[in-house]
């Protein structure tokens, strides 16, 4: 599978956007939000989500906590903030294309 930055962006900025409180997002939580906005459920779309929440978890931007089974939470980290800080366009407001 290959990377995508602006899936990658676009998962940091609804994590953020939508983390009321600092307890971060459910993995099922992510992938509802995702099938709610490409409805069309384009072959391998969640798989992608997965893989992309695995490489922002892996490379420091997300803190991945596994609490049981469909509990998987994620929380950007302060790397995560600074990443999308500098990479999101300032009028960024969640319309990256998925692909």
């Amino acid at each position: 599978m290959q990377r995508n930055k602006e899936l990658a962006l676009e998962l940091l900025a609804l994590i953020v956007a939508e983390d009321n409180g600092g307890g971060g997002m459910y993995r099922e939580e992510i992938q509802a939000v995702f099938d709610g906005k490409y409805p069309d459920h384009e072959p391998g779309r969640r798989d992608a989500v997965d893989y992309h929440l695995h490489l922002l978890e892996t490379a420091g931007f997300l803190k991945f906590t596994q609490n049981g089974k469909d509990d998987d939470n994620y929380e950007v980290t302060w790397a995560g903030h600074d990443y999308l800080e500098k990479n999101a366009p300032l009028d960024f407001i969640g319309d990256f294309v998925v692909g």
